[in-house]
Formats: structure tokens, sequence, C-alpha cells
């Protein structure tokens, strides 16, 4: 899974985005750091219990777990990093023990996993785990960890957005990733999981600010969140890209090629919308929380 790192927010600089994306331009990549798969003791759960296939099972395969620790770091840091720009000054203690509280990691594991199970219908199970219990298969979900492990000092990711934009080097997946991006519909439902994600946290802030003459309608917060549209969906297209050229490059085309085409059974679509339902329900949660908090401390530095 390759959920792009974001606090969602429209206040940020323009590269506040989302979490999948897709381009629409001639994509070119070279590695950009090494990347190591992650070996997880979870991955040898044995998928059946009693005779039938688990939830459990299917979310270690995944290893969701160590995916969701890995975006409440990027979170809490990104918010941490941004005090300036939401608060206008630094947000010191305070907003230290806000965004540890908002960004506590049984919180997050205990959303997404609530949604994830209502999102997924059982009979998708046995599938999706003989799928995801091939060795090949767990190496490409250990390299796309390994990548977003990699993507998390800015300068490789910069460095995988340029490599892909400037054309140094043609990805050998090049034609695989974007099939993969057009299979799984990335862009639409990144663009529209942002821009729902950045109404919550306006809609969050005003209703927290003790400001009525600053306050926005409805109408204007819309307005306001439409208008980063355009970018939102370029940021998420470089973003994307990169990512996937440095997750998937170790890989054999053949082994990138069942994972394309599985995601395009029953199955493999059934988990892309599961995940995406249930990453969204965190963003949106995080976002309005986010949202409270940087009204609340407005509205404290005013009395």
């Amino acid at each position: 899974m390759s959920l792009k790192p974001t606090i969602r927010m429209p206040m940020l600089a323009a590269a506040t985005s989302v979490a999948l994306a897709a381009g629409s331009f001639v994509a070119h990549a070279a590695p950009v750091a090494q990347v190591t798969p992650v070996h997880s003791e979870r991955a040898t759960l044995v998928t059946e219990v009693k005779g039938e296939v688990s939830r459990e099972a299917l979310w270690a395969l995944l290893k969701i777990d160590e995916l969701i620790d890995i975006m409440q770091s990027e979170g809490t840091q990104m918010a941490l990093d941004s005090d300036k720009e939401l608060l206008g000054r630094e947000g010191g203690q305070g907003w230290r023990d806000r965004v540890a509280a908002i960004y506590t990691t049984d919180r997050l594991h205990r959303v997404i996993e609530d949604s994830f199970v209502g999102a997924l219908d059982s009979a998708h199970l046995a599938p999706l785990c003989a799928f995801y219990e091939r060795a090949d298969i767990q190496q490409v979900v250990a390299l796309e960890l390994s990548a977003r492990r990699a993507f998390m000092d800015p300068e490789i990711e910069a460095r995988a957005r340029a490599n892909w934009l400037s054309g140094q080097a043609v990805a050998a997946h090049e034609d695989a990733i974007f099939r993969f991006i057009d299979i799984n519909d990335l862009v639409e439902r990144n663009v529209m999981g942002a821009l729902n994600s950045n109404y919550a946290f306006l809609r969050a802030l005003y209703d927290a600010s003790p400001d009525t003459a600053a306050m926005m309608t409805d109408r204007e917060i819309l307005s306001e969140v439409w208008s980063q549209e355009v970018e939102i969906r370029r940021d998420t297209s470089e973003w994307l890209l990169a990512y996937l050229g440095t997750a998937y490059s170790p890989l054999s085309a053949e082994v990138l090629e069942d994972y394309v085409r599985f995601s395009e059974s029953p199955a493999g679509r059934a988990l892309n919308s599961a995940i995406f339902q249930a990453f969204d329900s965190m963003y949106l949660r995080l976002s309005r929380e986010l949202g409270a908090a940087v009204g609340q401390m407005g509205a404290e530095q005013e009395l």
C-alpha cells in the first residue's frame, strides 16, 4: 500500500495533499535510496483459524500495523513543523501536547481497524490471504514499507521526485505503475479524500474559534477547499510516481505484473476500497481534531 504522508490541511504550503495519486505526464525514475525489505514476525501468522480465514491474518500479511506506525510518525512531525503556518506563531508545549494526544498510536489503530473490518466483505478474505501469503508478494509489501520509511527523509523524497520529472532514467516498470494507478483509481480517490479532509479541518477550526467576524460560511469553505484541487492533484501525482518507482524498482517484471493484475480482480478491488475507506476515516478524524486544536489555541491566545 502506498499512502502518501499528509495531515491534509489547506492552510499549509502547496505540498499538502493526500494519500495516493497518479500522473498524466511521462514518468521517469532512478534509484534514490537502498530499499531493504522489512521483515515482520507477523507475516508468518497462520491464515486459518478453525478452518476459517481471519481478518487478523490478512491485517498481518498487509503489515498495516507497521504502516500505521510510520504514518503516526509522519503526521506528528508534519503537525509539529507546521505550527507557525497554522497558528501564526510557535506552538510551544501546548501545541506539542495537543498533537501528541491527536496522534496517539492506539487510537489510530482502532479507528482504522474498525473501519477496515466493516468495509471488507469476508467473502474476499480467502483469495486475499492466499495471494498475500506468497513470498514474492510479501516482498512487494515489505518494499512499499521500506520506501515509505526512506521517504521520511525530505532529501530522498525530493531527489526521487526530481528524477521522475527530469527523465534522468526511465523506470523499468513505468507501464505497470501507470496501469496500477489507473486500475485502482488512485487519483480521484485521493483527491476527493484530501478535499474532504481539508473541509473537515476548516469547518472544525471555525467552529472552535470565538471570532465570529472572521467566520466563513460553508460555501466559502468549499470554495477555499476546491481552489486547491489542481495543486493537490499535481503534488500527489508527483509523489506517487516517485514513491512507486522507488518501491518497485527491485522487483521482477513478472512479480509486479502479478501484483497489478490481482488488483484488478474482485478481491483486489474490494481490498483497495476497504483500505481507502479505513484511512479516509482516520484522515477525517485527524483533520477535525487538528482544526479544532488550532481554533482553540487561537481563542486562548486572544484571552
